[in-house]
């Protein structure tokens, strides 16, 4: 299926019919964005670039381009089904996605309960949608995904209105002095503010005792199990506990000391490695949280580069890019319009190929500079370096909010 040779480091413009310039790697065209194409022939490059690896992320470049989920939902369908990824790991919350995870294994939807749980662009949108309604399809056929969620930062129903009072009723049976008392009730007090997504930092004082109780939870619950992992737990609520640890850093920090992504990548290396051992892993979350090589600091990497240096080569990222369009802005829930690409970018060259959506897979990095819209990316991310695999679609158009 390939057609043409790739142009990395070349002095003449991309070309899908120029075999003159190097060709690191390949472009193929793919035949199209929706979900329900069943004939796979057009992603074969893309099974080859990910090879025998074990861990893919599927970004995206902005929350709100309905052509991204559709391709997103046809890539996550190829991988099921033709190469055997089983588990989808969601940027949601850690623990709302624990929950969700046990109501579908008793019989529920996902679809039906993603509301207030999911995170709202994949949960109340109609593009969203179609990725939870195929978990609730191949489910309900005897070909199930597994479900977990790897966000740090807790958003869901779920949490505010249970994670306390479970944790501490775990904590009655597995460590009962840290259930009870001032320590409990401090911890439990600042806690829940975090849930409910309030980012006011409490006085100096307050926060070094919210962390030493937090410390001692997590002594008493981290110790290596050796009985099989399940949502529930020590091990389980360790995983917890480290997350509203590393939002509490976050949040009252201004995003100074930001962890939210280190417990990002973390979750995700316990979800693969101790909830779902040996199984393959696709993770649906945005470019930020998943791209290789991304950090604010030295000690605040994001998740993608936690993963990577975990994993090496058994974990690959799929980047999703276009030349223009709008997007609906998940701030302001308005459609805005995509800034103009630059000329010298590689968006602006492959705008130039007829076809509408093409892949790119890459033996080298790829140098010419790549137009990414809404994240903080360090100047010069590449193909080949950040992400592995880059599918280009034309034109983005804004996502629809079904309910």
């Amino acid at each position: 299926m390939v057609i043409g040779k790739f142009v990395a480091a070349c002095a003449c413009a991309l070309a899908l019919a120029a075999p003159a310039c190097a060709a690191p790697g390949k472009v193929w065209p793919i035949a199209g964005v929706e979900p329900d194409l069943e004939d796979f022939s057009d992603l074969k490059p893309l099974a080859q670039a990910i090879g025998n690896a074990r861990v893919v992320a599927l970004g995206e470049q902005t929350h709100g381009g309905r052509e991204e989920y559709l391709l997103k939902a046809r890539v996550l369908k190829f991988l099921h089904q033709e190469m055997g990824f089983d588990v989808l790991l969601l940027e949601s919350g850690f623990y709302d996605i624990a929950r969700l995870a046990q109501r579908v294994e008793q019989g529920e939807k996902l679809d039906d309960v993603a509301p207030g749980n999911v995170f709202f662009m994949y949960a109340r949108t109609a593009e969203g949608r179609g990725m939870l309604q195929y978990f609730d399809r191949q489910r309900a056929a005897g070909k199930p995904l597994a479900l977990g969620g790897i966000d740090a930062q807790h958003t869901g129903e779920l949490s505010r209105t249970e994670l306390l009072p479970r944790l501490r009723s775990h904590l009655l049976q597995a460590a009962p002095a840290l259930a009870n008392g001032a320590g409990w009730e401090h911890y439990a007090g600042l806690a829940q503010p975090l849930l409910e997504m309030r980012r006011t930092p409490p006085a100096a004082p307050q926060q070094a005792a919210f962390s030493q109780h937090s410390g001692a939870l997590k002594d008493a619950l981290c110790k290596t199990e050796a009985a099989p992992v399940a949502y529930s737990g020590n091990a389980f609520w360790c995983q917890v506990v480290k997350s509203v640890e590393a939002q509490a850093a976050s949040y009252w920090s201004a995003d100074h000391d930001y962890q939210r992504d280190n417990q990002m990548g973390d979750n995700a290396i316990w979800l693969a490695e101790r909830m779902y051992p040996g199984r393959k892993v696709v993770i649906w979350a945005h470019t930020v949280h998943v791209a290789r090589g991304f950090q604010r600091t030295p000690r605040n990497l994001q998740a993608g580069e936690v993963m990577h240096r975990r994993w090496g080569p058994d974990y690959k990222v799929v980047q999703f890019s276009g030349a223009g369009g709008e997007i609906l802005d998940f701030a302001t829930m308005k459609p805005l319009p995509l800034p103009a690409i630059p000329a010298d970018s590689l968006e602006a060259t492959l705008a130039k190929e007829k076809y509408e959506v093409l892949g790119l897979s890459p033996g080298a990095p790829v140098l010419q500079p790549q137009f990414s819209y809404e994240y903080l990316v360090q100047p010069g991310a590449e193909l080949g370096v950040n992400w592995d695999v880059l599918l280009f679609i034309r034109k983005i158009t804004p996502v629809r909010m079904a309910r």
